[in-house]
């Protein structure tokens, strides 16, 4: 662990991420249980587990998608159970897809000026009704601005692409800037996203199976880009991965999930020789094969 990132987590402070005893049933399945988690600035952490471990799951309970049934989610210290995704999101909790979801029909520069111009426009101050006609009331403001090309508006217009561009250049896709996001190679989408979940100027990145559909060589970039992130945008991440040496190369702590329950927690070297995560990833066969040896 470098330096620089041992004094950001001196500093870190309270957690950015807090999930507390989180739950979550459909009908009479219980696709997670009792799932805890705490991420603070300059932490580097994996979530893994085998297909259908619940791993996307806690993703989309952490930012919205779903209603815990029971249990607590805190970002920035402030509970967010029942906050819509949006409303999560403008705390600093931002998050790729598993599948990938781009404005496919925009340019890779539009994608990211979306995210940048959300970041300014959402209000996360309340739920109620409020806080809903103050948002109704400043886009049908933005609306006349942008229809009038009023000086203000095209001002924060060259803001927004500044910020963009800026983004594209360091996921390396400057050159991509004008072209539509469908017709993009599949591994500079998955970058592109990140791009535009950084536009929405996050303090806890989640990545959801970034290097699916990578080569060899694109996931060894990507390793070094994730550390990069976390050190200069000085953000605490969490990562979905099914690449084993991706996760154990780059995550620092890894919580293992299966049928929604956790089972491991701990370092890499810890928790690449705990009994049950051998025997959840390669089953019981394997341990009595190898003695029970990792």
């Amino acid at each position: 662990m470098s330096a620089a990132v041992q004094a950001m987590k001196a500093e870190a402070g309270a957690p950015l991420l807090q999930a507390d005893g989180v739950s979550i049933q459909f009908g009479g399945l219980k696709a997670l249980t009792d799932f805890n988690l705490t991420v603070r600035q300059g932490d580097l952490q994996g979530l893994i587990g085998p297909n259908g471990a619940g791993k996307s799951t806690a993703f989309n309970v952490l930012t919205g998608v779903y209603q815990p049934t029971r249990g607590e989610v805190r970002v920035g210290g402030q509970r967010v159970n029942g906050w819509l995704p949006h409303q999560i999101n403008h705390l600093g909790l931002a998050r790729t897809f598993q599948n990938i979801r781009l404005f496919r029909a925009l340019s890779a520069l539009d994608n990211v000026k979306v995210a940048c111009r959300a970041q300014g426009a959402l209000h996360p101050e309340g739920v109620g009704l409020g806080a809903k006609v103050k948002g109704a009331f400043t886009n049908y403001r933005d609306w006349w601005r942008a229809l009038l090309l009023t000086p203000r508006f095209q001002q924060e217009e060259r803001e927004l692409t500044r910020q963009a561009e800026h983004l594209l250049e360091v996921m390396g896709l400057s050159h991509r800037r004008d072209e539509e996001a469908r017709n993009l190679p599949y591994g500079e989408q998955r970058r592109l996203e990140i791009a535009r979940a950084l536009g929405t100027q996050p303090k806890v990145l989640l990545l959801d199976e970034p290097a699916a559909g990578m080569n060899t060589r694109e996931k060894a970039d990507l390793m070094v880009l994730i550390r990069k992130l976390r050190d200069d945008f000085q953000l605490g991440v969490l990562v979905i991965e099914h690449d084993m040496k991706l996760v154990m190369g780059i995550c620092e702590f890894i919580t293992v999930l299966d049928h929604g329950e956790t089972i491991a927690r701990g370092a890499p070297a810890q928790v690449r020789s705990d009994r049950k995560v051998i025997e959840a990833y390669l089953g019981d066969s394997y341990l009595e094969s190898h003695g029970g040896a990792a």
